[in-house]
């Protein structure tokens, strides 16, 4: 890794850590310079503003994400072993980065351009992995080869995104992510979803 990517993931870690405790619209540019010991105006040197770094940490999280579970499809020969990963590594996320995501939001009317920017960024990732899935059901003969991986990953993630916000509107003011229960009630639903979803492929 180049000197300049090392120090932007320096940044970027530490203005997770800072998110974490303190929340997007609390941290300031100077915070997070403090925190690494460094200059203001350094951190301007990798970043424009604080929505960058904001993005861009989104981007490592959504990416690490990605290159785990796209290994993970290219070796496994079991459809299941691909779901159950996904469904794990999606709660990790909602359960140790959901002050990072802006929950709130995106189940908003009008979420603000910052919100759907990265809401854009984590649906074409998700629909990536959800095509690479089904054409792997595709080689294992579980998927149908008249689908098109492509515009069914589409639909998928858009009825994946669509039960998350009706799910998350259902909670109302109890909303809370960091309550376990709550949490895998809610990935028991998508399961549910993703197997009836499935075995329409066929």
């Amino acid at each position: 890794m180049a000197v300049q990517d090392q120090k932007r993931k320096l940044i970027i870690d530490a203005a997770v850590k800072r998110f974490q405790r303190y929340g997007l619209a609390k941290t300031t540019m100077e915070e997070i310079a403090r925190d690494l010991d460094i200059s203001k105006g350094s951190l301007y040197y990798y970043f424009a503003d604080k929505d960058s770094i904001y993005v861009a940490a989104i981007e490592q999280i959504v990416n690490t994400v990605f290159e785990d579970i796209s290994a993970f499809t290219k070796t496994t020969s079991s459809m299941k072993a691909v779901q159950e990963r996904y469904q794990m590594l999606k709660e990790k996320v909602l359960s140790d980065y959901h002050f990072l995501f802006g929950i709130h939001e995106w189940i908003s009317d009008r979420p603000s351009s910052l919100m759907r920017q990265v809401s854009d960024l984590v649906e074409q990732s998700e629909i990536q992995f959800l095509s690479q899935w089904i054409e792997k059901g595709q080689a294992l003969g579980e998927v149908s080869k008249e689908h098109d991986p492509g515009k069914v990953a589409m639909i998928l993630a858009g009825t994946l995104f669509g039960n998350w916000v009706v799910w998350c509107k259902r909670q109302g003011n109890e909303l809370d992510l960091q309550n376990r229960e709550k949490l895998q009630e809610y990935m028991q639903l998508e399961n549910t979803l993703l197997n009836i979803f499935f075995r329409g492929l066929r």
